[in-house]
């Protein structure tokens, strides 16, 4: 058994890729910072975004709307596939990169424009979770919407395939 090579990976201090196939970037709204650091090297040093449970957002409210996520602490991800016969018909897998930094758990929801696509609980002691999404038309944009909605956590990166 072989590993794929990712189509593409984001972190904080690589937040843009362009590839054969696609371009990827991914936008942070309102990350925290940490107590005993409270200063942007933070993010730099470490290479994460830190979110704090004191600032999360509410899971009840509909994040396709801009007007509820513009006040929101979320990731935003933006894919453009090109018009390509290798990206056709392929669904895409992302790994998303976390550490949750205090028992029992964080949750963060995943939202297209559309919809609410996931409703993720960030265990403590894992390092990252999967999510599928459709096969996008290659020529248009995909952006996801990762929500903070609860628990002290950092996102570390997160890494797409074409399967």
């Amino acid at each position: 058994m072989t590993c794929l090579d990712a189509t593409f990976t984001l972190t904080p201090l690589s937040p843009d890729a362009y590839g054969t196939l696609q371009i990827a970037s991914l936008e942070c709204f309102g990350a925290d910072f940490l107590s005993w650091s409270q200063n942007l090297g933070w993010a730099d040093a470490n290479n994460r975004f830190y979110f704090d449970a004191g600032f999360r957002s509410d899971p009840t409210l509909d994040y396709t709307q801009w007007t509820n996520r513009r006040n929101a602490r979320h990731l935003e991800m933006n894919l453009y596939f090109y018009p390509s016969a290798q990206a056709n018909n392929k669904q895409v897998a992302l790994i998303f990169g976390f550490s949750v930094l205090s028992a029992p758990s964080a949750r963060v929801q995943v939202y297209s424009d559309a919809a609410l696509l996931s409703d993720q609980t960030l265990n403590y002691g894992d390092s990252q979770f999967l999510i599928l999404i459709d096969p996008p038309t290659p020529g248009n944009n995909v952006t996801l919407y990762f929500v903070h909605v609860g628990g002290f956590w950092t996102f570390s990166g997160i890494s797409g395939y074409l399967v």
